[in-house]
């Protein structure tokens, strides 16, 4: 046997053996339903995907919704849905097949990376692939059917990568245009696609010692218009929008980038007390000071990176991976209210597990005797982050768990607390819809939709003179919502005060 059958032997060997834990940390996800989050805009109540015909076609390619363009993701939920119709268990089959598919991807390209440049490529590889696959990180984007965009994305992401080392390598025309399609069709997936003629940059710079800014120019040509596309649809439409950049101030935003990349090194190497809401910039009680401390320490790292550049020359690009994939949530421009989430993570958790595996196989093997114990302790590390996934995906099951989880780790939610009052509202849990409302308001007195959902499980507990009261602070401060006069107008219907319905009805027909 050549040495190359021996290394593609081992290669899937061990590709086999990331596929199975990869598989067992997120199997329990199999069972998740339909969230109230977000799912129910792109799946169960999206007209776009209830058949492939020529209209619904042109309405995903040219109607956004929920404020993102994302009509390849819309595609695919389209195509599910002519298999599964309305049940959840197919569309995270697909969400666990793409992360699956993805895993083997990253073992593939660590693979490509390493194996002119390092000599134990082949088990760093697979231990990189091994962290993306079982991570805890990754739940959030496999066993919400809704961030299908997330796996989407990084698919066709990873093959473009792929077939630009080959372009390289080769020189066949054929793989640069297969790079390109790649990346077009990653881009219709999630708009954060747009950073790959970045990362081709850094593979240009690192990997190769060259420099070919013109074969860039048709990324960044597409970047352009997928960048320009995600801005108008976050522009108009139903759903989360950016968030208006009053909102967070400029020198904030600068701290942001620091905060924002320190956070998810933080949950990538201690991966507990995961949320699907952490705490947004108004929760921070911040001052410039704050933000100042959090740039000094990203500059710090950065720093570091570039000073162990020989030494360790597998830190500084994959630090720069990291930086460039997270640059589209990493705060310097709000794209919403989360201003960090497991799922910004999925492609560049790659920069952080390459440069983990490498040390960690490095080090292996210049301590022979330590070589068993480092091998255990990775070996159950892994066990450890599949069996943390595994608990996690079960947290996904449905809207009650996931955002009673939140409260645990939050107890003043604010998202947490809407949702669940809409959640037990609609279940007919009206005391719990009740309890939740009046906590959201609570926490948040100014907060319309707080105030909305829980006026709404009061109409439908029948408690219409509380529905009015929980809304009358909205009105006072002239809040011209069209569902507001809609509720108070159906309030003060049942009640029998037939002026200040008119009124109400007057009032929402003005707001159309």
């Amino acid at each position: 046997m050549n040495e190359d059958a021996g290394t593609d032997r081992w290669l899937w060997i061990g590709g086999l053996l990331v596929v199975l834990l990869t598989i067992a940390a997120h199997a329990r996800g199999l069972q998740g339903q339909f969230l109230e989050w977000d799912d129910y805009g792109h799946i169960t109540q999206n007209p776009a995907i209830r058949s492939l015909s020529p209209a619904n076609l042109w309405m995903m390619f040219t109607q956004p919704a929920a404020k993102l363009y994302v009509p390849f993701t819309w595609l695919s939920f389209a195509i599910d849905y002519q298999i599964w119709g309305h049940n959840p268990f197919g569309y995270h089959l697909t969400n666990l097949l793409l992360h699956v598919a993805n895993t083997l991807l990253v073992l593939l390209l660590a693979f490509q990376l390493l194996r002119v440049r390092f000599v134990h490529a082949q088990p760093a590889a697979i231990l990189t692939a091994a962290i993306f696959g079982v991570h805890p990180l990754r739940v959030e984007s496999v066993a919400w059917a809704t961030e299908r965009k997330d796996l989407l994305f990084a698919f066709f992401y990873l093959l473009a990568i792929l077939a630009y080392l080959r372009w390289v390598i080769v020189g066949n025309r054929r793989d640069y245009w297969t790079c390109l399609l790649l990346f077009i069709c990653s881009a219709l997936a999630k708009s954060t696609a747009v950073t790959l003629p970045l990362v081709l940059l850094l593979l240009d710079v690192f990997w190769k010692r060259r420099v070919a800014l013109w074969e860039k120019i048709p990324f960044f040509a597409v970047s352009l218009i997928i960048s320009a596309a995600t801005f108008v649809a976050q522009a108009s439409g139903n759903g989360e929008t950016v968030v208006d950049t009053r909102a967070v101030p400029l020198w904030a935003r600068f701290g942001l980038v620091g905060y924002c990349t320190l956070f998810h090194v933080g949950k990538f190497f201690w991966p507990l007390h995961l949320s699907a809401v952490y705490p947004s910039f108004e929760d921070f009680g911040w001052t410039p000071l704050h933000a100042v401390g959090y740039l000094l320490v990203f500059a710090i790292l950065l720093a570091a990176a570039f000073a162990l550049r020989r030494r360790a020359p597998i830190v500084l690009p994959s630090w720069l991976f990291y930086l460039i994939t997270l640059s589209p949530t990493i705060g310097l421009v709000p794209v919403g209210v989360h201003v960090v989430a497991d799922r910004f993570t999925y492609i560049p958790l790659i920069g952080l597990a390459l440069p983990l595996s490498v040390g960690i196989v490095v080090l292996a093997n210049n301590r022979r005797r330590a070589q068993p114990i480092i091998a255990a302790a990775a070996g159950m590390s892994l066990v450890a982050l599949t069996i943390l996934s595994a608990n996690r995906s079960v947290v996904w099951t449905n809207t009650e768990t996931l955002f009673n989880n939140a409260l645990t780790e939050d107890p003043n939610c604010y998202p947490a607390l809407v949702n669940l009052t809409t959640y037990y509202a609609s279940t007919k849990q009206f005391d719990k819809a009740i309890a939740c409302g009046t906590q959201a308001v609570a926490v948040a007195p100014n907060g319309l939709v707080g105030r909305k959902s829980l006026a709404s499980a009061l109409v439908q507990a029948g408690r219409y003179r509380e529905a009015i009261k929980a809304l009358q602070p909205a009105i006072d401060h002239g809040i011209d919502d069209r569902a507001v006069w809609r509720t108070l107008q159906e309030c003060f219907t049942a009640l029998g005060d037939e002026k200040n319905a008119k009124l109400a009805e007057t009032r929402m027909l003005r707001s159309l």
